[in-house]
């Protein structure tokens, strides 16, 4: 069996290089395609490299320290970096700018968009936020009952925490196959459930 395999094996190999060699030998004799029309004028209207326009006043290419707001120091200085404390107060600044006031972080629980609520309830569970996934995942349940993917957040979470009764209660709404699961689950963390 083995035999064989390796004589397959061996004459796929043998077509592959074949085939390359083939490939290679066709590119090389179609040539490239010569340039059109276009890309000659765009290259003929760009300045060429090492043009006055790339190089400053000193006769040398600008360099990262020599940029500022307004462009290029051209007398070679280099530009000066603000100071640790205009830079937190531009900071501030933009932070009072862009929040507005009265605003409060939303509750995912609220979010129209259910899906975007219960993947929030799972990336809390696998941030190892149990208890806030735990609670997400109760709110969301109160919305729309009955949903495996938040019974399985609410018990898996409620295990981790040591909470038998609360796993129990949401365990028992879950199907057979979620059941089994969770029960494999929660007995690393010594909970153990009754039908």
């Amino acid at each position: 069996m083995t035999n064989i395999r390796s004589i397959v094996l061996g004459a796929l190999a043998a077509l592959v290089a074949i085939g390359g060699v083939y490939l290679l030998i066709e590119v090389k004799k179609s040539g490239a395609a010569p340039p059109s029309d276009v890309a000659v004028a765009q290259a003929a209207a760009r300045p060429e490299r090492g043009s006055s326009s790339d190089t400053d006043s000193t006769g040398r290419a600008p360099r990262i320290e020599d940029l500022n707001a307004g462009g290029f120091t051209r007398g070679g200085d280099k530009a000066k970096a603000p100071s640790p404390t205009e830079v937190d107060r531009r900071l501030a600044e933009k932070l009072r700018r862009d929040s507005t006031p009265g605003t409060e972080v939303e509750d995912p629980a609220l979010n129209p968009d259910l899906d975007a609520a219960m993947l929030q309830a799972n990336k809390l569970y696998d941030r190892h936020s149990y208890d806030d996934a735990r609670q997400l995942a109760l709110k969301l349940l109160d919305r729309q009952p009955g949903t495996v993917r938040m019974l399985r957040v609410v018990v898996s979470s409620s295990c981790i925490l040591g909470d038998a009764e609360m796993a129990q209660k949401y365990w028992l709404q879950l199907p057979d196959f979620d059941r089994g699961q969770m029960s494999t689950r929660c007995e690393r963390f010594g909970v153990t459930f009754t039908p």
